[in-house]
């Protein structure tokens, strides 16, 4: 498998008339073929919000903490999903109030209000993923027409969340997400000529390990190539194919250790929010490989400007950090690798 990129070598001038060499990299998804672009821009300092501060504005009337989880959040249909809810120690599964698909749900997953990204337990996110497991079951068996899903978390407001206590969105429906979509496309094209693009390109990071961050159990620690987002993609595929619903629970254990290990890496960049997302089929896997993306996000300067600009229309991402350069950062970071 081929790694496409290409650099403009760029000279522009000061108002002194002095030369000034830049460059701007851009880059081909190697299973998807979209465009990313690594642009040449030093990086100020970021200042995160105080979140200690609005974690104790919002806590009395924060509708998932314990105390009114159960008295403010609404049941799915108890004729399908018995109780209405799920629960596994203390994450807990409920609709979500304003759904954007047919069954959407919100997942709980901590009874502390605010968690600092370098401080959450792999337990934490392993019942999380558990339940979202049990409940793509149950959806599977209860409606055949519900053919994909999409679990994303916006972690803090800088990522989209409108309410800190930390929760994941789960929506399962008949429509794929564009991004989802467009990998599930490349994986059946693939497969319909003999290959798996996913194993292809695991083996040639792994050979190639400018991007590879070792194993964690089944699943590769990258960087992506053609990252989305405005600062990096740290990215968790699975070595073979299947379905996450289908997963073991030794599997989910270790894709939780390496979210935890993701989150703490993105603090200690100096960032207090991210987006993950998880992409895999419902239920005909093929030579997809389940594979979670973690991605930074901040507001920069003293008006909070937004990392996210027309990119979102033209659906191509500008990114600030080169991925290898990252990948060795997060390797001098981050310890325990079991084949890094």
């Amino acid at each position: 498998m081929e790694f496409k990129g290409y650099r403009e070598s760029i000279q522009i001038y000061d108002a002194q008339g002095n030369p000034i060499d830049t460059w701007v990299e851009v880059r081909v998804h190697p299973i998807t073929g979209e465009i990313a672009r690594v642009i040449n821009v030093p990086i100020r300092s970021l200042e995160p919000p105080n979140l200690e501060k609005m974690a104790r504005e919002t806590r009395e009337a924060c509708p998932f903490c314990p105390e009114h989880l159960y008295k403010k959040t609404p049941a799915f249909d108890p004729s399908w999903l018995p109780g209405g809810m799920l629960k596994r120690s203390k994450a807990v599964l409920i609709p979500n109030r304003f759904p954007y698909d047919r069954y959407c749900a919100l997942i709980i997953l901590s009874d502390r209000h605010y968690v600092p990204l370098e401080a959450w337990e792999a337990r934490e996110i392993f019942d999380g993923l558990s339940l979202a497991q049990d409940f793509l079951r149950r959806v599977v068996g209860h409606d055949p027409a519900a053919q994909a899903f999409s679990l994303n978390w916006n972690y803090a407001p800088h990522a989209g969340s409108s309410i800190l206590h930390p929760h994941m969105q789960l929506s399962v429906g008949r429509f794929a997400t564009n991004r989802a979509r467009r990998l599930l496309m490349a994986s059946q094209n693939g497969m319909l000529e003999g290959q798996d693009l996913f194993a292809e390109m695991l083996e040639e990071e792994r050979v190639i390990r400018e991007r590879w961050c070792g194993m964690l159990g089944s699943w590769h620690q990258l960087f992506a190539f053609a990252p989305r987002g405005r600062f990096f993609e740290l990215t968790l595929i699975n070595e073979t194919p299947g379905c996450f619903s289908e997963l073991e629970e030794t599997q989910i254990q270790a894709l939780s250790e390496g979210v935890v290990r993701g989150l703490r890496f993105v603090s200690a960049m100096g960032f207090s929010s991210m987006n993950l997302s998880l992409f895999s089929p419902l239920r005909e896997a093929g030579m997809f490989h389940p594979m979670a993306s973690i991605s930074p996000r901040a507001c920069v300067g003293p008006y909070q400007m937004s990392d996210i600009s027309f990119q979102m229309l033209i659906d191509e991402f500008f990114a600030l950090f080169l991925p290898e350069e990252i990948a060795a950062r997060y390797r001098e970071t981050v310890r325990g690798n079991s084949d890094a």
